[in-house]
Parts: structure tokens; sequence; C-alpha cells
């Protein structure tokens, strides 16, 4: 994992970009300038989510669908 950071509208940023080396990290940051927004990220549940996790998820669908 490689951490890059950049300025915008007076703030810092980071980002992280996974990738196997240095080069590849970089040439993965260049490649972002042709990157589209896919949409917003407004939830994270694990890989295998527990009880809790699956019972949100439930409860997130039934009361605000898409």
């Amino acid at each position: 994992m490689f951490l890059f950071s950049y300025r915008h509208d007076g703030a810092d940023w980071n980002v992280e970009i996974p990738a196997r080396s240095w080069e590849d990290a970089r040439k993965r940051v260049s490649a972002l300038a042709l990157a589209r927004c896919e949409g917003e990220v407004v939830l994270r549940m694990p890989a295998l989510p527990g009880p809790l996790a699956r019972l949100f998820g439930s409860i997130r669908t039934i009361c605000w669908p898409n």
C-alpha cells in the first residue's frame, strides 16, 4: 500500500493506492486522471458480515431502498 498526498481547495488530502511496487503505484496514480466516479460510498461492510451487520443491512434496505 502506498500513500499519496495532494492539495485541493486549500486543504491537504491523502489517497492510499494498493500496488505491487513504487513504480506500479506511480502508474496507477497517473491513470487516475482517466478515472470516472462510480458513485458515493455510503456503507462499508466486512466481506463475511456477522449477524449484526446483516441485520443492519436488511433494515437499511427495507427502510431506505434506492
